[in-house]
């Protein structure tokens, strides 16, 4: 019995062994290769395009975790990313190197926030500015101004920096999947020319669909009109099949840049 038991230790240490070989191998492989750029056809670069909502001052605002997330645990993230060597990029990259006019770093990610909360602006903007990263906000155009949400001159402001790209989110939130095709594509479209009546003309036309709901016949019709487009299902973009009309988002929601970086690699496994 005890040389059995002797049996299984030794079994179960050389797993452990070659588990823990594997990952400092891995390790030591990331590391070496973090500076590493790649063409859209040169490598499968995973990137994550991350969803918020609203920026809050402390957990006593946290109504839903995927709706708030605290200032300190957003700058957390922001300086944990940057620390595992992520580098921000914009929606304007992510064209670019669909189109291989550029490379990307091996870890690239982009930062978004849905509805346009005056906590993007009190708390969020000032850390983009503070670390140089960019991110881009999807207006509701019917709520700008209103109590809770940003304005247009703070939408302004923030563009102005260079950091901050301001998009759709429709004129009114509504169900997209209770739209006909033709409704939906109007929606966005004047969504689109009242942000450029109050910001000037946009260098491109980026849409979040509200709910995260939507038609496939939406999408074509939405891509036909040039629009980028997100989607909020927690999957991970790969550069192999990069589609630009079907952006997966992911939710940090509070968690610790850790637990950041581990859903990226599961979902990145899951969703492969």
């Amino acid at each position: 019995m005890k040389e059995k038991k002797k049996i299984i230790l030794k079994v179960v240490l050389i797993i452990f062994a070659i588990i823990c070989f594997i990952a400092l191998s891995e390790l030591i492989y990331d590391r070496a290769t973090i500076n590493n750029q790649y063409s859209i056809n040169e490598s499968n670069i995973d990137i994550p395009v991350f969803v918020y909502h609203n920026i809050v001052n402390d957990k006593s605002e946290i109504e839903f975790d995927y709706m708030q997330t605290t200032k300190d645990k957003f700058e957390s993230q922001i300086r944990g990313l940057l620390d595992f060597g992520y580098h921000f990029i914009t929606y304007e990259d992510l064209q670019k190197f669909k189109n291989n006019e550029i490379k990307l770093y091996k870890k690239s990610c982009l930062l978004t926030f849905d509805d346009g909360y005056e906590g993007v602006y009190e708390n969020a903007y000032p850390i983009a500015k503070k670390y140089n990263i960019p991110f881009t906000i999807f207006v509701i155009t019917d709520n700008m101004n209103t109590q809770n949400v940003i304005t247009w001159e703070q939408a302004k402001e923030m563009q102005d920096s260079g950091l901050i790209t301001i998009a759709s989110h429709s004129i009114n939130h509504p169900e997209f999947t209770s739209l006909t095709v033709e409704e939906a594509v109007n929606n966005v479209n004047k969504s689109y020319e009242i942000i450029e009546n109050n910001l000037g003309k946009q260098k491109l036309k980026i849409f979040t669909y509200p709910y995260g709901l939507f038609t496939e016949e939406q999408i074509i019709a939405l891509e036909k009109e040039g629009y980028i487009q997100n989607l909020t299902d927690n999957k991970i973009n790969k550069s192999k099949n990069l589609d630009l009309a079907r952006l997966h988002r992911d939710y940090p929601l509070n968690d610790s840049p850790l637990k950041v970086i581990i859903k990226i690699i599961f979902r990145s496994i899951k969703y492969d």
